[in-house]
């Protein structure tokens, strides 16, 4: 069964589309459980099918790694997964979505391969 995940901006979709993007963050209790029927646990190895904001199915990728993250100390195959210049330019992007954290915030970083990009 392929899985589903669900970004939050169609630009992020288009990222990986183009191969640009490698990687995503989370927050670590969304890790094991499906959020709704759009955003399932993320399991290593398992592929999932990317849905835009109008549920349409943009592509499928494949979970390669999850890994631990501290906020004050981010990997820069993460930075890199995520287009960014570096790490501070990583932590300007997500400050919002982590609702701007301490430096001891920890958050799960998972990469992935784009297996197939699906026609609309």
């Amino acid at each position: 069964m392929v899985k589903r995940i669900q970004f939050v901006s169609n630009h992020l979709i288009e990222q990986i589309i183009e191969k640009k993007k490698t990687a995503s963050v989370t927050h670590l209790e969304n890790l094991n459980h499906d959020e709704d029927e759009y955003n399932h646990a993320l399991i290593v190895g398992d592929f999932y099918d990317v849905h835009d904001n109008k549920l349409v199915k943009r592509c499928t990728i494949r979970i390669t790694a999850i890994e631990l993250c501290q906020w004050n100390n981010i990997p820069e195959r993460l930075w890199r997964g995520e287009t960014n210049k570096n790490a501070y330019e990583f932590r300007e992007d997500h400050e919002e979505y982590f609702n701007y954290p301490p430096d001891s915030f920890e958050f799960a970083a998972y990469y992935f391969q784009l297996i197939k990009i699906h026609k609309i």
